[in-house]
């Protein structure tokens, strides 16, 4: 049932271009080297035009874990399924527990009120729905590994001063973007993971990169 459930479903948010362009991961016709010449050629096109792009790539921690399951419900009468089906939904995620397990020797059941289940070919697509008002513009992902990213263009006579000012003007969109993606976290019960997050800047210019003041942490 959850198969044929999840066919259709996956059907009815491609046909209706639901969810966001800028997600590559668990979807048909898409894959990583998609994502990859598409990165490669917003920032090849940003330093052909003069100019540099900055990229910051985050990780959800336990992203399949995290996914909260109020949050999550709350979302999908917005995409415009029936009702009946956002019940069962709601009811496939409710009343699940836990335990562990170590050498034979079994922990009391927790219940839980996050993550989708492991194994379950529905719990993909809940999680694309559960990050889709994530990828906002100037921000693509594949799965749970997303990236801002922002750039600009110049001339070929632009002097140091310049540059500098216009590298300036781009780091305060990015971190404008990072505070956007930092509140979607807090609002939505989601951690990101600061071991994992790296900036990267792509440029072909000389002139030393003097500051990255203040790249904003996402939490």
């Amino acid at each position: 049932m959850e198969r044929v459930l999840n066919t259709k479903l996956l059907a009815y948010l491609e046909a209706n271009d639901i969810l966001s362009d800028r997600q590559y991961g668990f979807r048909r016709n898409r894959s990583t080297g998609d994502l990859l010449a598409y990165a490669i050629h917003i920032w090849s096109e940003a330093i052909e035009k003069h100019g540099e792009a900055l990229a910051v790539s985050l990780d959800i921690s336990k992203a399949f874990d995290r996914v909260w399951h109020e949050s999550l419900i709350s979302k999908l009468p917005s995409f415009g399924l029936p009702t009946g089906l956002c019940v069962w939904i709601a009811d496939f995620l409710r009343d699940r527990s836990i335990r562990v397990v170590i050498d034979g020797c079994s922990s009391s059941q927790m219940t839980i009120n996050a993550g989708v289940p492991q194994g379950s070919v529905l719990s993909t697509t809940l999680f694309l729905l559960h990050i889709n008002d994530l990828l906002k513009p100037g921000t693509f992902g594949y799965a749970d590994d997303s990236t801002v990213a922002e750039s600009y263009t110049s001339s070929a006579r632009a002097s140091g001063s310049q540059v500098q000012s216009l590298r300036e003007a781009m780091v305060g969109r990015l971190n404008l973007s990072l505070e956007a993606v930092s509140e979607w976290g807090e609002a939505n019960m989601v951690r990101f993971n600061a071991a994992k997050t790296q900036a990267c800047l792509f440029s072909a210019k000389n002139l030393a990169l003097l500051q990255l003041s203040g790249v904003y942490p996402c939490r």
